[in-house]
């Protein structure tokens, strides 16, 4: 291409690319052409470019890069020499991972001593790979050996043990295996005795350590809960579905509980049920008499 039509080419990409907003680093990650191949196309300096028949190449790639028909572009810009075909010149060239080739990226030939730290790798993992089939064959082997001098040997203390064994099984069926103790309950409730509009629990037994009181209730229910020291542990509402754990001190020997709609109130102490007795009625006392 002619030094005028050099400059006109430059001029031309290089306003296409300002109208694009784009950088020469835009372009050159777009194209993979070095920064300063574009800047030179862009200053009309053909004359820098790695030959002639990237000039040709180099323009067509930053024409399409901003938006430019390439063939349209070259046949304006260019003579009718320009349109002659051109040998390509692949020398500083190279054809990358997209099967593309590209000139103006300069890539460091690799030394013999890169080359070896790259092949090193597979050589280790290949060697590794022998030696762990030799290790297994040498233990399937020596197992091997060793299973069969045990076999024989074994074979003549199976025979004498069958007779030891039959009689040992006979004498041990004849006794039947201990069953478990079943497992008591922690707290032992009782029977609740009604007077009145009051349940008492004269003998619950329970270890001396804290429990829990558990209420639950399908429909709102009032409550209040001391203990024979005239603390306070519960005064509220145990809400509809929304279960209330109460804890009981070690020291408590007795539990009052005043209820207000004691019918869909459910009680557990020691996860144990106490049944409230409660007949219906709605407003209900409890007495809960703990023995350690």
């Amino acid at each position: 291409m002619s030094e005028e039509h050099n400059q006109e080419i430059g001029q031309a990409l290089q306003g296409a690319r300002i109208e694009k907003g784009l950088s020469l680093d835009d372009i050159q990650q777009m194209t993979k052409i070095q920064k300063r191949y574009l800047q030179a196309i862009e200053n009309g300096q053909f004359d820098q470019l790695p030959g002639k028949f990237y000039e040709r190449a180099f323009v067509r790639q930053y024409a399409a890069s901003v938006g430019l028909d390439a063939d349209e572009f070259i046949k304006d810009h260019a003579s009718d020499e320009d349109l002659k075909p051109v040998e390509p010149d692949f020398e500083g060239a190279r054809v990358d991972t997209d099967n593309i080739t590209r000139a103006g990226m300069h890539r460091e030939t690799e030394s013999p001593v890169d080359k070896t730290r790259q092949v090193m790798p597979k050589v280790l993992i290949a060697v590794a790979a022998v030696a762990i089939v030799l290790i297994v064959w040498a233990l399937v082997s020596a197992f091997s050996g060793t299973s069969k001098s045990a076999t024989n040997s074994s074979s003549v203390a199976v025979s004498s043990s069958k007779v030891e064994s039959s009689s040992s099984s006979k004498k041990a069926s004849s006794k039947p295996a201990p069953k478990p103790a079943p497992k008591q309950p922690a707290v032992k409730v009782g029977n609740g005795v009604v007077s009145g509009n009051t349940v008492t629990y004269n003998n619950i037994q329970a270890p001396k350590k804290e429990e829990v009181l558990q209420l639950a209730a399908t429909s709102d229910a009032w409550l209040q809960v001391t203990d024979n020291a005239g603390t306070m542990l519960f005064n509220g509402t145990v809400k509809a579905n929304a279960p209330q754990s109460i804890k009981v001190p070690a020291t408590a020997t007795n539990i009052k509980m005043q209820i207000g709609n004691a019918n869909p109130l459910k009680v557990k102490f020691g996860n144990q049920d106490i049944d409230m007795k409660n007949n219906g009625a709605t407003v209900w006392n409890a007495n809960l008499m703990i023995k350690h």
